[in-house]
């Protein structure tokens, strides 16, 4: 009986092996595939026959001979199977679809002024989701999982939301509140951590093991990967560089302490500090706006590029506690790449060269030296897109 169970164990790994390989090399031949994993022509054949068969792949003509006959090559039916992405955060929902090759068939953001009530945010999820199977003529039983990322700590075991405090969620259990789609897989994902899982499956941390995505939006937050894994920390909560103090007699933070990063680096400082500079009358382009409260993000970035100095002084001072963070992590974790992400990609060209001047400056001369610092190029989708990859690294055994 161990020895069945065994077995079966270990057809199971090959199969998931040979699958992730076809994704990886694909269109790839069964001999090409025989000889990457060791496993004999035979047993090969056997499991590309199975695989084909759970309609996961097809055969797509032939490839170059190297004597014989031509290899049949092999390669993921992107129409097979598809995965969904779902973002939560304090004032809207991302949803995505994307087919087993990780391409995107189906995006859609709705705003939502009431994410703080769980029960109505996952019917309307619910109803968004279903809106986009029925556009795509997809039926749910194609569905592979559903991945929701959301700001807060995370049991990446039980996929229970520990605090969202931002959403003001506390012990939830998502999966209890979704009926709609019960016999589908559900994930649950900090926000930070799917967007790094993203930029390794698709983006610009691609085969980089030790990694550090930072997001920039009304909260900061990272997602870490050490020895090509997601490091989670011991109760899932790591990558809460938010609340590295940068400053000690800083503004004071929810979370009771002072000079927060959060305080002083995420959007809602920069529009909060905008907005007093504007009502003690301030000489910028951002007294041109009737209403005080019209002041956003988008709004300051736009100043900012038509030289208005107040408004280049707020991203350039958010900027520069938001590097010395950055020179903590580097110093820590000596990663080979960061990745700044999500709002901040809207300008981050106004402030990057002033960023990894700073680091350099800060940092110890040998992780400085070997750490390269970028903008996400997938931006504000990364979160979605990485809660829409979760149910894929499940299938591929990653």
């Amino acid at each position: 009986m161990k020895r069945a169970g065994n077995n079966q164990f270990l057809k199971q790994f090959n199969q998931t092996a040979i699958l992730d390989l076809i994704r990886i090399h694909g269109p790839v031949s069964r001999a090409e595939l025989s000889k990457i994993t060791g496993l004999s022509p035979t047993a090969t054949g056997i499991i590309v026959s199975g695989i084909l068969e759970q309609g996961y792949i097809f055969e797509t003509g032939t490839g170059k001979s190297k004597g014989g006959r031509r290899p049949v090559m092999l390669q993921l039916r992107p129409d097979s199977f598809y995965s969904v992405g779902v973002d939560i955060d304090i004032d809207y929902v991302n949803i995505m679809v994307v087919d087993i090759t990780g391409n995107v068939v189906y995006e859609k953001a709705e705003f939502m002024a009431y994410t703080c009530m769980c029960q109505l945010t996952v019917s309307r999820i619910e109803y968004y989701i279903k809106v986009a199977l029925d556009f795509l003529h997809i039926d749910s039983s194609k569905i592979l999982g559903i991945g929701i990322s959301i700001p807060g700590m995370v049991d990446s075991r039980t996929h229970e939301i520990i605090l969202a405090p931002n959403l003001k969620w506390e012990n939830i259990f998502i999966k209890d509140y979704i009926k709609r789609f019960s016999n589908i897989p559900v994930y649950v994902e900090n926000e930070a951590m799917a967007s790094a899982i993203c930029e390794n499956w698709i983006g610009a941390c691609q085969g980089i093991d030790n990694f550090v995505c930072i997001n920039v939006k009304s909260g900061i937050g990272a997602g870490i990967f050490t020895g090509g894994r997601l490091y989670r920390g011991t109760g899932g909560s790591a990558g809460e560089v938010g609340h590295i103090s940068v400053h000690e007699n800083g503004p004071k933070c929810g979370c009771g302490n002072y000079g927060c990063l959060e305080t002083l680096s995420s959007t809602v400082s920069m529009v909060e500090t905008a907005r007093k500079l504007v009502r003690q009358g301030v000489v910028s382009r951002m007294n041109s706006f009737e209403d005080v409260n019209e002041i956003g993000l988008d709004q300051i970035v736009e100043c900012a590029r038509a030289g208005d100095e107040a408004a280049r002084g707020i991203l350039s001072e958010s900027s520069r506690y938001l590097a010395i963070a950055i020179s903590s992590i580097v110093n820590t974790l000596n990663p080979s790449k960061i990745v700044i992400g999500k709002e901040f990609v809207k300008y981050a060209d106004l402030v990057m060269e002033h960023i990894k001047s700073i680091v350099s400056a800060k940092a110890l001369r040998l992780p400085a030296m070997n750490v390269e610092i970028i903008a996400s190029e997938i931006g504000q989708k990364s979160s979605t897109m990485g809660a829409a990859i979760v149910p894929l690294k499940v299938l591929f055994g990653k």
